[in-house]
């Protein structure tokens, strides 16, 4: 069975919010990469640890977390987390930039600070309209968003040029000190004051300012799934704001707004719609053109139909719904002296 936040934590379900942190502090040290290099496995359990730590340190994620178990799922990390990401794909200036504020002052300057730390990009949410039809049938819309993208002049490094590795990290970005507290780390490895964390001497870029993102404007195609509902919430993996350093990039969240339609309503997946019959055709019978979602169609007119009397068509609503027609007899524009005699006589012979 897949392990609960609490089984990797070690702790109970009721363990009180000062416990999980002693406990996640305890574990953080003891699998810390530093302390356990080349140990891939001690690695991935160090990322875990920090995943259930985000959730299960605020009292609002918590709350939810533990409904979910109770009604029997293991609930993903997606659900919850700020950052987004499988934790698994994490590097450690992710964590870093991520969760450096979760440990505060008691861990030390500890955490591998090397260069320029990645950062995911973030979310965009946006309204998109869309017709009456596009949602029901589904289709492809363009939306407009202005969102930061990778610099194309330094290709999202943040600066232009190799002239030579720093001479202060020789390269690396990092410079290390070792640390003699015997409660935390190993190491304090912090970025290079001198390269800014780049690891070589070349000059910030002047187009992003060293960030190796720039704001632009995109335009984005969104596929529009078949029936869906007006407020439905549409996430694109990826198309957020970029990424810095390599970091991964946001996601796009499209707010569906569906349209009213002149002709069409909806309930559930059936659509309504109303038909005009000729007097003659409902008390004969006969056909009537109708427009349905696909096109127009004949719909047979039962003889002796009256107002109101609604019209099945089976498979043309929405996701193998129906289309139901209101009939609605009509007159013509103006009677004729035989046509008034006639409906006089019909009028006669109802009484």
């Amino acid at each position: 069975m897949e392990k609960t936040y609490y089984d990797i934590l070690g702790v109970a379900k009721d363990t009180s919010p000062q416990e999980i942190k002693k406990a996640y502090r305890k574990l953080a040290i003891k699998y810390h990469p530093d302390k356990n290099p080349g140990n891939a496995e001690a690695e991935n359990l160090f990322k875990e640890l920090a995943a259930a730590y985000e959730v299960l340190h605020d009292p609002k994620k918590r709350k939810e977390y533990d409904l979910i178990l109770e009604e029997g799922r293991r609930p993903t990390f997606e659900e919850f987390s700020d950052s987004g990401g499988d934790p698994h794909s994490w590097t450690m200036e992710d964590i870093l930039s991520r969760f450096g504020n979760l440990f505060g002052g008691e861990f030390g300057e500890t955490f591998h600070r090397g260069r320029a730390p990645s950062r995911p990009g973030y979310d965009i949410e946006t309204e998109l309209e869309v017709n009456f039809k596009t949602a029901a049938l589904g289709g492809r819309v363009m939306v407009t968003i202005d969102s930061e993208v990778i610099c194309k002049t330094c290709g999202g490094k943040g600066s232009i040029g190799t002239s030579g590795s720093c001479k202060t990290c020789g390269g690396s970005g990092r410079i290390t000190q070792q640390s003699d507290r015997p409660d935390q780390f190993f190491t304090i490895t912090q970025g290079c004051p001198d390269c800014g964390g780049k690891g070589d001497s070349g000059i910030s870029c002047s187009s992003c300012s060293g960030l190796g993102v720039v704001m632009k404007r995109r335009r984005v195609n969104i596929n529009i799934p078949e029936g869906v509902e007006d407020g439905k919430l549409i996430r694109l993996r990826g198309l957020g704001g970029a990424g810095r350093h390599g970091g991964a990039a946001g996601d796009l969240l499209v707010r569906i707004r569906v349209n009213r339609d002149p002709i069409f309503r909806r309930e559930g997946n059936d659509v309504y719609s109303n038909v005009e019959v000729p007097v003659a055709i409902a008390a004969l019978g006969g056909k009537v053109k109708l427009r349905t979602l696909r096109g127009k169609v004949n719909l047979s007119i039962p003889p002796e139909s009256s107002s109101g009397k609604l019209l099945r068509l089976k498979g043309q609503g929405i996701r193998g719904g129906d289309h139901v027609a209101l009939m609605m007899i009509v007159l013509p524009d103006h009677l004729s002296e035989e046509q008034k005699k006639l409906f006089a006589k019909i009028g006669d012979a109802r009484h």
